[in-house]
């Protein structure tokens, strides 16, 4: 196997039809000599624009290009980022910023206090309709709530611009996570100037962006690459870090493996049949995310209303099966919606030993709840599953689909095939019965899953699922009474995923994802700790 570290378009071109070179006049261009690293995805960018982004891939290429107050570093801890320093009050209420002198937008203009001043508060804006608006609720971010619900102007928020480079945040009530969260996208700086002179086409094309962070976006093909080219003036540059790094959407393993032998791709995601294939190989990495991916029912849509179906279509799927004979991918079945090793108790015990298994497989009483179902309903049912198009989401859905009606004697699962962004696009509308999704962490607590499906929840509750009950566990525990008390807040949580999971069966998990990468073996520095994948530090080895 030959691998160039020097790789330039022309032959990339030879291999794959259809790629494009970067902006001329930058570092890293077809010109120079540097190190470019590309990246193959499976699934199309949907957004460049932080404030509206609510998917992996766009989180990805966004990290790239934007930049935090802080920044996971490949050691899974959190550093400074655009912010060198930060002071917090003795109550845990107040937090002071202080800006790097160094930071600059890469039109050369300085990184202000001002600029996460509006990025937030643009982010709060009702106008804006931002899913992730709630990240603010979250971090107890003052007067958050009424700003977002549009009961206070986005001037009330609770940050302000003490000078150019020092910024306060302050707090309701103090949040352990507060730092973590600050190195996600919808929370990076935005300038202001440049924004309001292209607000008709932001974050439409490079031209139409300004950066902030390690990268910048020098090329952008819609859906076939993206470009990003490392900045010389960054003021805290990596010399070692890629010249370029470019992520190919290419759907076809098959191809993009042939491009990966041939050394014209460093990262290619396997499927299924070839993880045995390539096991062993150099540049084989199995890696475990904590993304959970699991059926969302429509409430809104008959007959899912009635229990007794939904309970069906919970016990009738073989999470094993699911794992070992069709991923086959290092991902785990689903004992509940909170992944393994990811939240732990003010002891240190890990949630789902704890909470225990809640997502169970059991053939005969799926056939059961569907029998009784049907006599409430008063036919056989026939639903639609919908999912995205990338392999491994067509092999699962295939699986559920056979799973499901082999349980269930006489239930009709078709299946819907959509891109991904168009999936998204039809969870928003409501355009669905039963999904096949994934949600991601934003940051590592039970409280990023659980508070998705709370009544009025602006992100992830898509089938508008109600429970006062599960409301009033949750609410209590992220920003009520029992919020400031670690273990009553604890056992909320694993009340609440039981209520959601096991007694209403609002949603379904499937599995924990996992994922196996062939990584050229002469590049390394790309940061796997927080789930997904962060480019922002490959290099050569």
């Amino acid at each position: 196997m030959k691998w160039k570290k020097i790789l330039c378009f022309s032959l990339c071109a030879a291999v794959l039809a259809g790629c494009g070179a970067p902006s001329s006049g930058t570092s890293g261009s077809a010109e120079s000599d540097g190190l470019q690293v590309v990246v193959q995805f499976d699934a199309d960018l949907n957004t460049m624009d932080h404030s509206i982004a609510t998917d992996s891939n766009s989180f990805i290429m966004q990290r790239m290009c934007l930049a935090g107050l802080t920044a996971l570093g490949t050691d899974g801890e959190y550093h400074p980022e655009l912010a060198e320093s930060w002071t917090i009050s003795d109550d845990g209420l107040l937090y002071t910023f202080f800006i790097n002198e160094e930071a600059t937008w890469s039109d050369g203009t300085p990184v202000t206090a001002d600029d996460f001043v509006f990025a937030w508060q643009r982010l709060a804006n009702p106008d804006t309709a931002s899913e992730y608006a709630f990240i603010l609720e979250t971090m107890h971010v003052r007067n958050a709530s009424q700003v977002i619900d549009g009961e206070l102007p986005v001037e009330e928020l609770g940050l302000r611009e003490v000078d150019e480079k020092t910024l306060e945040v302050e707090l309701e009530m103090p949040c352990s996570f507060m730092l973590t969260l600050l190195d996600f996208p919808s929370l990076y700086a935005l300038n202001r100037n440049f924004y309001e002179t292209h607000v008709e086409t932001y974050a439409q094309s490079p031209e139409d962006m300004l950066f902030s962070g390690r990268y910048a976006m020098t090329d952008w093909q819609q859906g076939n690459e993206y470009t990003f080219t490392r900045r010389e003036d960054y003021f805290d540059l990596d010399e070692d870090a890629a010249d370029t790094v470019v992520f190919k959407f290419i759907q076809d393993t098959q191809s993009a493996m042939l491009a990966w032998q041939q050394g014209d791709i460093d990262v290619v995601r396997l499927q299924s049949e070839q993880v045995d294939q390539y096991k062993g190989e150099p540049g084989f990495t199995n890696k475990m995310t904590n993304s959970m991916w699991y059926l969302q029912i429509n409430f809104a849509k008959t007959p899912f209303e009635n229990k007794n179906l939904r309970a069906a279509i919970a016990y009738a799927i073989d999470r094993e099966t699911i794992v070992n004979d069709v991923l086959k991918n290092g991902s785990t079945a689903a004992e509940g919606f909170i992944p393994k090793n990811f939240a732990t108790s003010p002891e240190g015990v890990d949630f789902r030993e704890e909470a225990g298994v809640i997502s169970v497989y059991d053939p005969d009483l799926a056939s059961d709840y569907y029998a009784k179902a049907v006599e409430e309903i008063g036919n056989d049912v026939t639903f639609e599953l919908l999912f995205e198009d990338s392999e491994a989401s067509k092999a699962v859905a295939e699986n559920l689909q056979s799973q499901l009606q082999n349980s269930c004697p006489g239930l009709t699962v078709t299946l819907n095939s959509k891109p991904k962004k168009t999936r998204i696009e039809m969870m928003d509308d409501q355009e669905f019965e039963v999904v096949l999704t994934r949600w991601g962490p934003d940051y590592m607590d039970a409280q990023t899953f659980m508070d998705l499906f709370v009544s009025d929840s602006q992100i992830g509750n898509y089938g508008k699922y109600s429970s006062s009950s599960y409301d009033a566990l949750v609410k209590s525990a992220g920003s009520g009474e029992d919020a400031a008390d670690a273990q009553k807040r604890w056992e909320n949580y694993i009340e609440a995923e039981k209520i959601l999971v096991a007694e209403d069966y609002a949603i379904v998990p499937v599995y924990q994802d996992g994922g196996v990468l062939m990584i050229n073996p002469e590049i390394e520095g790309i940061n796997l700790a927080r789930g997904g994948e962060d480019y922002r530090h490959v290099k050569a080895v």
